[in-house]
C-alpha cells in the first residue's frame, strides 16, 4: 500500500505542476455544470487507472465521472481539482484532494496546492506532513480567535447559511476563494482556529478530514461524527476550544 501512496502523491504533484502552467488560461467546458476543465478529467482518469492498477476491488469516487458512491472495504474519495472556479480565474489556492478509506475509516489522505507547491499527507495514527515534514496545529495569531467560513455558490439554503454569517461575525471572520481542500490545511495548520463549511458535494472533506485530525485537531460533520458519510454537506473543525464553540452555534443555526 505504501507503494501506491507514493505513486499517488508524485502523480498529484506532477499534475499539479502542469495545471499551474494553465492557470487563469483556460476553458470552462461544462455543459451540464460551471467550472470544469480538461485538466478535471484528466487528473480524475489518472488517478483512477492508478488505483485500479493497484486493485479491482478498490472502488473510487469522484466529482467529474464517478460520481456514485459505491460501498466497499476499500474506497478512494478524490477531487481532481478543488476549486475549478479559482483555477479558471488563476487565483490562488485550488488543490487537488484524495482520501482512502478503509472499512469505513479514511487512512490516508493528500491534498496538493501547486499555487505553493505545498504537498500535504496525513496517514491514520502516525500524523500529518507538509512536503513531508510532520506538523501539529497551533495557532499562528494566539491573540486572536481566526474563523473561516466556507459557504458554496450551489447553497441553496440562504436562511440557514445567513444565520451562520450572523453568529460568526462576533469572531475575527474570513471569507476567501481558496478552495475547500486547500483550506482544511490551513487549519491544520493553525491558521485559523476553526472552519465551518457549507460544501456542495463533500468530495475533498474525506482528505481534510483526516489531515486536521492527524495535526491535533477536531474535524466533525453536522452530526458530531468524525468519520463522515458521502451524502454529508455541513462539516467544521478546529482546535479544541473552538470546535466546542462551532457545535454550539450549530445546534443553534442548523435543523437536523
Amino acid at each position: 500500500m505504501q507503494k501506491l501512496y507514493k505513486d499517488i502523491i508524485k502523480f498529484m504533484v506532477l499534475s499539479g505542476k502542469r495545471i499551474k502552467k494553465h492557470a487563469g488560461d483556460i476553458e470552462d467546458i461544462g455543459v451540464t455544470k460551471k467550472y470544469l476543465t480538461i485538466e478535471d478529467l484528466k487528473i480524475e482518469r489518472g488517478l483512477k487507472k492508478i488505483i485500479k492498477s493497484y486493485s479491482s476491488n478498490h472502488q473510487f469516487y469522484s466529482e467529474e465521472e464517478n460520481f456514485k458512491f459505491i460501498d466497499a472495504e476499500d474506497v478512494w474519495i478524490g477531487d481532481p481539482i478543488s476549486g475549478t472556479a479559482t483555477f479558471i480565474n488563476g487565483l490562488a489556492h485550488y488543490g487537488m484532494a484524495l482520501a482512502h478509506m478503509h472499512k469505513g475509516k479514511v487512512i490516508f489522505a493528500a491534498i496538493y496546492d501547486p499555487t505553493m507547491d505545498q504537498m500535504f499527507t496525513a496517514y491514520k495514527g502516525k500524523g500529518a506532513f507538509l512536503n513531508g515534514k510532520k506538523f501539529k496545529m497551533e495557532s499562528k495569531f494566539p491573540d486572536k480567535t481566526n474563523i473561516l467560513f466556507l459557504l458554496s455558490r450551489n447553497w441553496k439554503d440562504g436562511q440557514t447559511s445567513k444565520a451562520m454569517l450572523e453568529e460568526l461575525i462576533n469572531f475575527n471572520l474570513y471569507r476567501t476563494n481558496n478552495c475547500e481542500a486547500v483550506s482544511w490545511c490551513h487549519l491544520a495548520r493553525g491558521i485559523y482556529d476553526g472552519m465551518v463549511c457549507f460544501s456542495k458535494d463533500g468530495f475533498p472533506d474525506f482528505a481534510g478530514s483526516l489531515i486536521v485530525k492527524e495535526a491535533g485537531g477536531k474535524f466533525f460533520n453536522i452530526d458530531d461524527e468524525d468519520e463522515i458519510k458521502s451524502d454529508d454537506r455541513i462539516f467544521y473543525g478546529g482546535n479544541r476550544e473552538v470546535s466546542a464553540v462551532l457545535k454550539k452555534i450549530l445546534d443553534k443555526v442548523v435543523k437536523k
